[in-house]
């Protein structure tokens, strides 16, 4: 058994689950982790037991709501989100850093509809994942901020076209998916082109979405 998964036995009211209950929770998020993967967020809990092959009964002990189901499932991927940005920020060459966590966060997301939907869409939050996705935004700040002093990076990018970049990316990988479904990668390529600073570039004339404007896009509302 390595460190993290002794770090992340179950448990269940404050106590460690038996081995078979264990086993019962493994095997439904690992069924979540596929269905909602392939078909999005709107699989219901019947859906995901038939995939896990256990009875409806069964998951509803261990996850009472699809909503409870979703954080425990999308809540460490955000953070593993999270990692990919602070190891981005740590590479020695600030460009390479960007592109690798664009990358990487655009490759999880076409190979994923439900974290898309959790992460770009907000249509289901939860103290954990909204705190995972609040956390993003100043790595973000951090690795466009040190691309543009190393004159990697357009000045004119900023914060805010990142998620809409994903959005774009995403919608390629879902129109070639059938054909082609690395595609993707093609789009992204010519995306980051774009965005690389060179000696004759001409000025961006249409101004970015606000932040605000952004998270109305993907359906967050900020409590008031």
């Amino acid at each position: 058994m390595t460190e993290s998964s002794r770090q992340s036995d179950p448990v269940e009211g404050g106590r460690p689950l038996r081995r078979d209950a264990a086993l019962n929770r493994e095997r439904i998020l690992h069924a979540a982790r596929e269905v909602f993967g392939q078909q999005g967020l709107g699989v219901t809990l019947d859906g995901v037991a038939r995939h896990a092959g256990v009875g409806v009964g069964t998951v509803y002990r261990r996850f009472p709501t699809k909503e409870a189901l979703i954080q425990a499932l999308f809540a460490q991927d955000l953070r593993i989100r999270q990692e990919a940005a602070d190891r981005a920020l740590a590479h020695p060459d600030p460009w390479q850093g960007l592109v690798d966590f664009l990358v990487e966060m655009a490759a999880d997301l076409a190979e994923n509809r439900g974290l898309y939907e959790v992460l770009m869409l907000g249509a289901h939050t939860s103290a954990p994942i909204d705190s995972a996705r609040d956390g993003m935004l100043p790595l973000l700040q951090a690795l466009i901020r040190r691309a543009q002093e190393s004159g990697d990076l357009r000045p004119e990018v900023a914060p805010a076209d990142i998620p809409v970049i994903q959005h774009m990316v995403y919608a390629a990988a879902r129109f070639t998916h059938g054909q082609q479904p690395d595609t993707w990668r093609r789009y992204l390529e010519i995306l980051l082109n774009g965005l690389r600073r060179r000696p004759d570039d001409r000025p961006l004339v249409t101004p970015s979405l606000s932040d605000e404007m952004v998270e109305q896009a993907m359906g967050i509302n900020r409590a008031e």
